[in-house]
């Protein structure tokens, strides 16, 4: 049997780190984040279509898209992106199944996948176990400030569209706190794999 875990948290939360170590040891992970990134660094003509159909045509230029213009438009215009991550969430879905089937063909002891957005699409019953990532919006402000440049106003804005620590907490097998050193995140991280691998 399979065991499928799923990691979450908010943004900024040391989901990449938990996610960085968990392949360190050789383990199987799918990251939601990066078959996000997939579809907009290769673009179907399906998709440049439908970014034209809901009004986001002026992000492509020259079969390129512009994330940072998607962005901006989506975090002000709810209904533009209920239906853009309608569209992308049905082809991260699909991968995720096809991971899920893949691995426990091979008889996988255990599978980890990174998502985001675990709570707000109702995922938790999908997983034998659910770790969360929890830090407070201090320090994941003050690290996306250093690695991705972004604002107090974008932060505030991405955090509004996600569920809150309470919730996390309570659905949650695992919680991880992330608020101190990197390396005593780090040593928490291999403490919760060992303990799931034994």
């Amino acid at each position: 049997m399979t065991i499928v875990v799923g990691i979450t948290g908010g943004i900024g939360s040391g989901k990449s780190t938990f996610s960085k170590e968990v392949k360190r040891r050789g383990l199987k992970l799918l990251d939601s984040d990066e078959e996000v990134s997939k579809i907009y660094k290769k673009p179907t003509i399906k998709f440049l279509k439908y970014l034209k159909k809901i009004n986001l045509g002026k992000s492509i230029k020259k079969k390129k898209i512009d994330k940072k213009y998607i962005s901006d438009i989506i975090f002000s215009d709810k209904k533009t992106k209920l239906k853009l991550e309608s569209f992308i969430f049905k082809i991260v879905k699909l991968s995720r199944i096809k991971f899920i089937r893949k691995e426990k063909k091979r008889r996988t002891k255990i599978i980890f996948l990174d998502i985001p957005l675990l709570f707000e699409n109702k995922l938790e019953n999908q997983f034998d176990i659910v770790i969360s990532i929890i830090s407070t919006k201090k320090n994941r402000l003050e690290r996306l400030g250093k690695s991705k440049k972004l604002s107090t106003y974008q932060f505030q804005k991405v955090v509004k569209f996600q569920t809150t620590d309470v919730i996390r907490k309570k659905n949650s097998d695992i919680v991880v706190f992330n608020n101190k050193t990197l390396q005593e995140y780090t040593a928490k991280i291999n403490y919760v794999l060992d303990q799931i691998l034994k």
